[in-house]
């Protein structure tokens, strides 16, 4: 089991949300010394960017770019690491044009995105990071432009749906905020099945460290004692949706059972007929049951549907 539970959520996470709208690679490597970016995404489709889909989450992603996430507050040298590894992407890439004698476009150049849960103002005054409010809302700094790179600060960003994807990220009450908005989130909503199994294997990794005798961080043991009443309706879900599955066949190898019996007592039952059979409820199909040794000819099994 994984040291590092939440760098593996962070990896499965990001490209299911956006790894429709193009290519999300997860543990990318680069430059001599193998470093990895958490997410390297190429959209190739409109990426949308609508609260009901994926938001903050979509107009970060609009362009090339890096994604670098981290669980606790960011430090200098993690800042400058990550630029590094910025810069070795583009260096390479701008190689790889000049040799095919191709030019970039702007959009091509990749743009970094550090995620952190908080940052000091000094951290961000230190790289000239301004807020950007027109564009991105609160919580989202830019570096100077030629840098292409940006940080946002997930717990600055305001609480709505537009910002749920990101605040999942967080860490103390905004993650758990984030995941309480989530369960309550329609049953069809895109991608909620898929991260609420995401964030309970995050659970298990978590239990598991423990169990390995691995000291969690107070936060973790916290989201592991919030996570387990979610794990344990997951359960339920699951074992109810088997039993209703099971009900169901049943119910279909009964229909079945009577179409033969009556195909036995009556001759063939055209398609029509089996239709309305296999519409009844499972209480008029009992008395189906009952009453099909009563009949003697299709006529009658037509008038005994024509009262259900």
């Amino acid at each position: 089991m994984t040291q590092f539970p939440h760098d593996e959520f962070v990896k499965e996470y990001i490209p299911e949300l956006i790894g429709e709208y193009g290519l999300a690679k997860a543990g990318e490597t680069v430059g001599s010394e193998m470093r990895e970016i958490d997410v390297f995404f190429i959209p190739q489709k409109p990426v949308p960017t609508t609260p009901e889909t994926l938001g903050l989450l979509g107009k970060l992603a609009q362009t090339t770019c890096l994604f670098e996430v981290f669980r606790n507050s960011i430090e200098t040298h993690q800042i400058i690491e990550c630029l590094s590894k910025l810069f070795d992407v583009q260096g390479k890439q701008r190689r790889e044009k000049r040799k095919n004698k191709e030019i970039i476009s702007d959009n091509e150049i990749p743009f970094l995105w550090i995620l952190t849960p908080t940052l000091s103002s000094n951290k961000l005054e230190n790289f000239s990071a301004q807020l950007n409010e027109n564009i991105y809302g609160n919580g989202v700094y830019l570096f100077p432009p030629s840098l292409r790179s940006g940080l946002v600060v997930i717990h600055q960003l305001p609480v709505n749906q537009e910002t749920l994807w990101l605040r999942m990220l967080g860490k103390g009450n905004v993650q758990q905020k984030a995941i309480e908005e989530l369960k309550n989130l329609p049953l069809d909503y895109p991608h909620k099945d898929n991260i609420i199994e995401l964030v309970l294997n995050l659970l298990t990794m978590l239990e598991s460290n423990q169990k390995e005798g691995n000291i969690l961080q107070p936060e973790d043991r916290e989201l592991v004692m919030k996570l387990s009443p979610v794990y344990l309706e997951r359960l339920a879900e699951k074992e109810q949706i088997g039993i209703q599955k099971g009900l169901q066949q049943r119910i279909d190898r009964d229909k079945e059972l009577i179409i033969r019996q009556l195909t036995k007592k009556l001759g063939t039952i055209n398609a029509d007929l089996q239709t309305q059979v296999k519409a009844l409820n499972i209480d008029d199909l009992e008395t189906l049951a009952e009453d099909l040794f009563d009949m003697d000819s299709l006529e009658d099994l037509q008038q005994w549907l024509s009262n259900y």
